[in-house]
């Protein structure tokens, strides 16, 4: 405070009532930039924070092959976006690239840690390695196919730097992995685990261009699948048609998520379908309702339907039915 009034006298120094004005206002702007910059530094009260049991790393977002971005330790190393990383898992060393720059974060228990930037050998190994799952997929491919399995192989993943593979694949219904096994046993001389994944987690891995003609937003930066139901759909007026709302896994699409927020609360502001309202043109019974552009379409009591702003409509207290 001392350092803000030294600023406002020095500022407001004696001379034209120009210089005063001016001074007055730069005074105003330094005042709210201080505030701001008050508010912008303040830490949450000790009701909202307990930082009690929590460590202070330098976190790093690594993103693999076959998982989502994960949190690691980097030490004394900044990693940028993009840069090809070594760490540490419980499977083994694999390798990365660097999704989320390093950064200072709180966290209640310790990450893997960085080993260090993949070097030109540590790529060459890699490469090797996706040689290998290359192979162990086509092995597991075309075993099950001779075998007439209802499934869909979506992958292999080397852990313990190639030691043993895990194929990841999709299926309706439950599979026998016995005969399975063994018919990759007989083609292959890896070690080889398989491991059943949702639809969902399918397309994500595989990855692909959805009904919007973009990439896949599983595929590209959602890390976690949120629930989604049809009531979603209802709730933003969307046709319950499977093809228009479904996506490449089959399921609900993913991006009903995004706005039903918005929508919920909209829909709060606006009558509902059904309820007596009073207009400008008289009384109606509203049909249908838009939340994006905020307006009411009306059947009038004089038999014609008209669409009005959501602030030209009132609510009729008891006079309230939903129309399904």
């Amino acid at each position: 405070m001392t350092e803000r009034r030294h600023l406002a006298q020095v500022t407001s120094s004696p001379g034209s009532d120009a210089h005063a004005a001016a001074g007055s206002a730069l005074s105003g702007v330094v005042d709210d930039g201080i505030d701001s910059l008050a508010e912008e530094l303040a830490l949450p009260d000790d009701g909202d924070f307990d930082g009690a049991g929590m460590t202070l790393y330098h976190a790093t977002g690594v993103r693999f092959e076959v998982a989502r971005i994960l949190e690691h330790d980097g030490g004394d190393v900044s990693y940028a976006r993009g840069d090809r990383v070594v760490c540490e898992t419980s499977t083994g060393l694999v390798w990365g690239e660097v999704a989320v720059p390093s950064r200072r974060v709180l966290l209640r228990s310790a990450p893997p840690r960085i080993l260090r930037r993949a070097s030109a050998g540590d790529i060459a190994s890699e490469a090797h390695v996706r040689a290998r799952e290359q192979e162990v997929w086509k092995t597991t491919k075309a075993v099950a196919s001779a075998l007439q399995l209802p499934v869909k192989v979506v992958r292999a993943e080397a852990l313990q730097g190639g030691a043993k593979f895990v194929v990841y694949f999709a299926s309706e219904s439950k599979t026998s992995f016995r005969e399975w096994l063994r018919g990759i046993g007989a083609r292959s001389r890896e070690k080889v685990e398989l491991r059943q994944i949702g639809m969902r987690d399918a397309a994500r891995l595989i990855g692909g261009v959805g009904p919007c003609g973009l990439q896949l937003c599983c595929n590209t930066f959602l890390s976690d699948f949120t629930p989604v139901g049809i009531k979603m759909a209802k709730t933003q007026g969307l046709t319950l048609n499977p093809q228009k709302v479904s996506g490449m896994c089959g399921r609900l699409l993913c991006c009903l998520v995004y706005e039903e927020a918005h929508y919920r609360a909209g829909r709060l502001l606006l009558p509902e379908p059904g309820e007596v309202v009073s207009t400008e043109s008289g009384r109606g019974r509203v049909r249908e309702v838009d939340v994006l552009q905020m307006r009411v379409s009306v059947a009038l009591e004089r038999g014609e339907t008209q669409t009005f702003a959501a602030a030209d409509v009132t609510r009729i207290d008891g006079e309230r039915r939903r129309v399904e």
